[in-house]
């Protein structure tokens, strides 16, 4: 237990770092420091428990504790096995809270893992490798393209594992700056950089007990491979700042769109890194390698959209099946869902139709574009493609990444490779 000599210290105290339990006179020095902790840890919606000491007699100050969410007020003087009772009361009611918020969270993670709607074998067998994975606690490498669903089959296996109750965490390592990842992933201490008001726990410790998962990890610059690596090592992270080392419990999931191997040979991705990484691999494979799963998947998220939307599902209509059967689906299901989407809210009528879907201009949609030849490296046809599709919607970065399947921020950043500057 930790003694403040005033509110101005422990407001400060609280503000770096989070405590389970305040123990505070109801009067400090003329001012009601037990109504203004209250008050302090309410409006920041914290979960620190606290317990109020009051005069002897004097009821108004209780009621007003009581009121304002202490868990509990002693009236002084107080005997030291009350106070111990009353703290350990607290603190095991803060710890079922926790478990009670763990438990919350696993049913609606489960509730998103039923939402992989699939009919194909090969998600049948992918499904069955997440049951025998998740009872292991060893590092899975999930590979695919954007859109198939990677970070659903990541909760999927968390779902279903022993770390269950534990939390789980996603973070996009492509979409973050640099300098900003290394705080998310490993914490900073306060001052450990410019912005750096308080103290603050990085992901590989706020996971405690649960699982990670780093997606697109592939996006990772050489140095924070090598920062990742040796908490892999190791088990523990050290903050931003700091020289103390704190030990870590959670599981690594990554994912990526890349072929890592092939990232490994041109230098990109460290090949020490890439075989802690892959322990277990999985290979989600892309729409077009599963048709079974097309109309499947559209009737769920036409029937999805269309309640949010307060219409009567609509049906698929032949035509409209079959033009989804034949498309690409470059952007994969979440290609599948944006069409599906726009499709309720532009659609007359109670049935899916072809020309109320994207791609209705009579072209076969399993021909290549007409501007792109199959000649040159693969990252050159991506690059003849990408550039295709951005000059198709006029430069629209955001309609041209949705179409792709892809972020905003990995478009951003293939582009830069490319020297493309808006026009």
């Amino acid at each position: 237990m930790e003694p403040f000599t005033s509110l101005s210290e422990a407001f400060r105290r609280m503000e770096e770092e989070d405590f389970d339990l305040v123990l505070s006179e109801f009067w400090v020095q003329e001012r009601p420091a037990g109504l203004e902790i209250l008050g302090w840890v309410k409006a920041r919606d914290a979960t620190t428990e606290v317990i109020v000491l009051a005069r002897e007699g004097n009821v108004e100050d209780a009621v007003r504790a009581t009121r304002e969410g202490a868990y509990d007020v002693l009236a002084k003087p107080c005997e030291p096995d009350v106070v111990m009772r009353s703290v350990h009361h607290a603190l095991e009611r803060k710890r079922l809270k926790r478990q009670v918020r763990h438990l919350s969270s696993v049913l609606k993670r489960r509730f998103k893992v039923e939402g992989i709607v699939y009919r194909s074998q090969q998600m049948e067998e992918i499904l069955g490798m997440v049951r025998r994975v998740s009872q292991v606690d060893a590092t899975v490498l999930i590979q695919g393209e954007s859109g198939t669903g990677k970070e659903l089959i990541a909760r999927a296996i968390h779902a279903q594992s022993p770390r269950r109750t534990g939390p789980f965490h996603a973070i996009d390592c492509g979409s973050i700056p640099e300098s900003l990842l290394e705080s998310e992933l490993f914490g900073h201490t306060k001052g450990a950089f410019t912005g750096a008001t308080s103290a603050r726990k990085g992901l590989f410790e706020v996971t405690y007990g649960g699982t990670l998962l780093l997606d697109e990890v592939g996006e990772l610059s050489l140095p924070v491979q090598v920062r990742l690596l040796r908490v892999l090592q190791e088990r523990e992270v050290r903050p931003l700042g700091s020289d103390r080392t704190h030990k870590i419990d959670v599981r690594i999931l990554a994912a990526t769109n890349k072929d890592l191997q092939e990232e490994v040979n041109r230098g990109a991705f460290r090949e020490d890194l890439y075989y802690r990484l892959n322990v277990i691999s999985m290979r989600i494979p892309p729409l077009r390698e599963r048709p079974d799963d097309i109309l499947p998947l559209a009737e769920f998220f036409l029937q999805n959209y269309s309640r949010k939307a307060r219409r009567s599902p609509l049906r698929i209509d032949p035509s409209a099946g079959n033009l989804l059967l034949r498309n690409r689906w470059g952007g994969n299901v979440r290609e599948l869902e944006n069409a599906m989407q726009r499709a309720v809210a532009l659609a007359s009528g109670d049935a899916l139709r072809a020309e109320d879907l994207p791609h209705t201009t009579g072209e076969d949609p399993l021909a290549p574009p007409t501007p792109l030849d199959l000649e040159g490296t693969l990252e050159e046809m991506e690059k003849r493609y990408i550039l295709f599709v951005l000059n198709k919607h006029k430069g629209n970065r955001a309609h041209t990444a949705s179409q792709l399947g892809i972020g905003r921020n990995t478009l951003w950043r293939k582009l830069k490779s490319y020297g493309y500057k808006d026009r």
